[in-house]
């Protein structure tokens, strides 16, 4: 079935999020569908949550150094192998596709 709408999607959004730890395991959870990281040390990262199909999230990385962007535990990003990092440039966006439970893609990037 089709969802006909004459608003806005009112999308959730997180700013100023701080990227932390250098590993899956203590990397800052993402918990919105829209995310603004702003403050990443070298070799930092965030999570990305457990993946629904169809999930779509979007991540601005405004600070000066690459962010480590993880799937969620037994997820894959991309073409990588399962728990490995993407590597996101500094001052970029990427939306993050879910086609299944276990995999992520990366599309659409823009750059500031």
């Amino acid at each position: 079935a089709n969802v006909t709408m004459t608003g806005y999607v009112i999308r959730s959004v997180g700013i100023a999020i701080s990227a932390a730890g250098t590993v899956q395991g203590n990397a800052t959870a993402i918990t919105k569908e829209m995310n603004v990281v702003s403050t990443v040390a070298s070799g930092a990262g965030v999570v990305l949550p457990t993946a629904v199909a169809g999930m779509v999230i979007s991540i601005t990385n405004t600070s000066a150094n690459s962010l480590e962007v993880y799937p969620a535990t037994s997820a894959a990003i991309n073409t990588g192998s399962a728990n490995a990092a993407y590597s996101q440039s500094a001052g970029s966006t990427l939306q993050f596709i879910a086609p299944t439970t276990t995999q992520w893609y990366t599309v659409g990037a823009t750059f500031a």
